[in-house]
C-alpha cells in the first residue's frame, strides 16, 4: 500500500472513535519494485451511515442508484463496515489483505485478488484480457441496465 486518500461525505473527517461516519477511500497499491500504483476504491462507513445512505427509501439515488431493473435488488460491492472510525484500523486491514493475496505470478493477478475485496480501477481490462486469450468476446458494459443486454 502506497497511499490512502479519503473523500469525506460531509466534507469533514470525524474524530477517531466516531460511531456515525462515511467516507470513500481511494487506496493506491502497487508492486514493491515500482513507484507506480493502481487505485482501489472502497466505501467505509458505520452501520448507521450505511442504513442512511442505502436504505430502501434511497434506492435509485446517490450511492444506492444501481438498483437492478424491477427495483427489488440492490447489489452492493466495495463496502466495508466499521463500528467506529479508525484510519489505523482500516489501513492495517488493507495491509493484511495485500499480504494475504501476495505473492502472485504477476501484478495483474495480485491486483485481481485484491479487487475481490476492494474494487480495482482496471478489473474490466483484466477480464477483457482473459476473455481475449480464451477467444471469447469482450464483456458487456453492465448487467444493471437493460440497454446493455443483448
Amino acid at each position: 500500500m502506497k497511499q490512502v486518500l479519503y473523500h469525506w461525505w460531509d466534507n469533514t473527517e470525524p474524530e477517531v472513535g466516531a460511531r456515525h461516519f462515511g467516507v470513500t477511500a481511494q487506496v493506491l497499491i502497487g508492486s514493491t519494485d515500482s513507484d507506480l500504483a493502481d487505485s482501489f476504491d472502497v466505501i467505509l462507513c458505520s452501520p448507521s451511515m450505511f442504513a442512511d445512505r442505502f436504505g430502501v427509501e434511497r434506492w435509485g439515488h446517490g450511492f444506492a442508484e444501481d438498483v437492478l431493473p424491477g427495483g427489488e435488488v440492490l447489489p452492493v460491492r466495495g463496502v466495508w463496515l466499521m463500528k467506529t472510525w479508525s484510519p489505523a484500523a482500516f489501513e492495517a486491514a488493507v495491509e493484511r489483505l495485500v499480504t494475504a493475496v501476495s505473492p502472485g505470478p504477476d501484478w495483474q493477478t495480485v491486483a485481481a485478488r485484491i479487487g475481490r475485496h476492494l474494487p480495482w480501477e482496471y478489473d474490466y481490462r483484466h477480464d477483457d484480457q482473459l476473455n481475449e486469450r480464451a477467444g471469447l468476446p469482450r464483456r458487456k458494459h453492465s448487467f444493471w441496465h437493460d440497454d446493455y443486454r443483448t
